[in-house]
């Protein structure tokens, strides 16, 4: 099933929403609440942190991680370079950049109605994905059948008009009402009546007392009364009740994630001699690094139904992903107890001395602890390297007493099968070529420095220089990790 997260990062707030499926549900980006106070829109370690932190929230509450990545902003949001940025960093899919009206229309035109207006943007980006733009144009015709209503049942008959027409509506209707008893002549036509009997009257008398010839008689006009005006009842319209859609809150079954290869690492022999074998030099101490031995522990088996015997085409058993551990490491940071209610961020450049008093809560006092000072090996003036075991947490500040940032971190020692020091895709010390391929695909870069030397450098992100830098035991797919770090604090390689 297809899993698409959509985030709407607004001026205030940001809130989520997951669709598993084409099943749309809200998700919680807190505990207890469902929205996170939204970073300024020029402000790319804040876009980072709230990228990480809505793919791990995924993680945690549907158990799958987001195939594709939907942010929608306002007109005065973070420009496209910048999530871009942002989204490789927090190594989340690619964003699809969504104007914030057009996931408002969406979800007018395709979702269910009465939503909250602070889910809105989030949940119209997943329904913009899955239907496209709100349509344009006349709206289109509603039908019996969409109302409800049985096209089997006969029309109601009209209703009277609400409009009664007062006086004569033709020139043969009289404004009088019609009575029993029989109605006079009408009042014109007495009229004329009289006027050609005196006229007759007089020629009468002209006859009679002249001989000339007689004028015509007067031409008779007929006169029509006015037509009344016709007044029509005004026409009527229903409008259909809209309707509403339920939002569906289902989560899919859990995934299971492959554990790293444990196989033994190969040793090279030395071309020149072949008698003695060649191992890589900690570019640091300067001593022998001896390839990590894979766990004795076995992945957890379990058997499925049917009991299928190896070999023959039946699935009979399926590997559980390794533990994490406190410290979740990444390319900009690390996260503390990572998929919890109580996940926390660190990235490089966050506050070195809040991010100690974390550290010292979930593991303790540092073993390690030299203090403040200068370091040939590091780049700022003054730094402070702690360690707890085989990882090391490097802080820096421009000055004493000035503010203090956290610059990197350090990784050797146990494989990390014992210690549970994984990045989130389960890459540790003991972790092998292939499944830093597997983890980072062609962004990945292996190099051999010497033809001596099968030992080799690996880089999971030189284009940004933002990624995992480490030291393998030798470059083929079965050469594993001796040691590893992130952030520029510190020199770890030398030559």
């Amino acid at each position: 099933m297809t899993t698409v997260l959509a985030l709407h990062i607004g001026g205030a707030s940001v809130h989520a929403a997951v669709s598993v499926g084409g099943r749309i549900d809200v998700l919680a980006l807190g505990d207890g609440r469902a929205d996170l106070p939204a970073p300024a829109p020029t402000d790319g370690p804040g876009l980072v942190r709230i990228l990480t932190t809505a793919q791990a929230r995924c993680v945690r509450v549907v158990d799958a991680v987001p195939d594709e990545l939907i942010v929608v902003r306002p007109d005065v949001g973070a420009d496209d370079a910048t999530l871009g940025e942002a989204a490789s960093r927090a190594r989340v899919p690619v964003p699809v950049v969504l104007d914030e009206l057009r996931a408002v229309a969406a979800l007018a035109a395709h979702g269910p109605a009465g939503i909250d207006r602070s889910l809105a943007p989030a949940l119209g980006g997943l329904f913009w994905h899955r239907s496209g733009d709100a349509p344009t144009g006349p709206k289109p015709i509603v039908t019996r059948e969409d109302l409800g209503v049985d096209a089997s049942r006969p029309d109601r008959l009209p209703s009277a008009p609400s409009v009664v027409a007062v006086g004569p509506r033709t020139v043969f209707e009289d404004d009088e009402p019609r009575s029993g008893r029989r109605r006079g002549l009408p009042t014109s036509f007495l009229f004329v009546l009289a006027v050609l009997v005196l006229g007759a009257f007089a020629a009468l008398l002209i006859l009679l007392g002249d001989d000339r010839p007689i004028a015509p008689p007067p031409t008779v006009v007929a006169t029509t009364a006015p037509q009344a005006p016709v007044v029509e009842a005004p026409t009527t319209t229903l409008t259909p009740a809209p309707t509403t859609m339920v939002v569906s809150t289902t989560s899919p079954a859990p995934t299971t994630i492959a554990p790293p290869t444990s196989e033994e690492p190969l040793v090279a022999v030395d071309p020149v001699t072949g008698e003695e074998p060649l191992v890589a030099v900690d570019p640091v101490t300067g001593e022998v690094l001896r390839p990590a031995t894979a766990s004795s522990e076995e992945p957890a088996v379990e058997e499925q139904p049917g009991g299928g015997e190896p070999g023959d085409g039946t699935p009979s058993t399926t590997t559980s992903p390794p533990r994490l551990g406190t410290v979740t490491l990444s390319g900009v940071g690390f996260t503390l107890d990572a998929t919890t209610d109580t996940e926390r961020l660190w990235a490089f450049g966050d506050d070195g001395e809040a991010a100690l008093a974390d550290l010292t809560t979930v593991l303790g006092e540092p073993v390690g602890d030299p203090g403040w000072g200068a370091d040939a090996r590091c780049t700022p003036p003054d730094v402070r390297r702690l360690g707890w075991g085989d990882l090391e947490v490097v802080l820096s500040r421009g000055a004493a007493g000035g503010p203090t940032l956290l610059a990197q971190w350090y990784l050797t020692g146990e494989d990390s099968t014992t210690t549970s020091l994984w990045t989130l895709e389960r890459i540790g010390i003991g972790s092998t070529v292939a499944d830093l391929l597997a983890a980072h695909g062609d962004q990945l870069t292996l190099e051999q420095p010497s033809d001596q030397d099968p030992a080799g450098w690996f880089d999971t992100e030189p284009l940004l220089g933002d990624g995992i830098l480490g030291a393998v035991g030798n470059t083929s797919d079965t050469g594993r990790i001796l040691l590893m770090w992130a952030g520029d604090g510190c020199r770890r390689r030398f030559g």
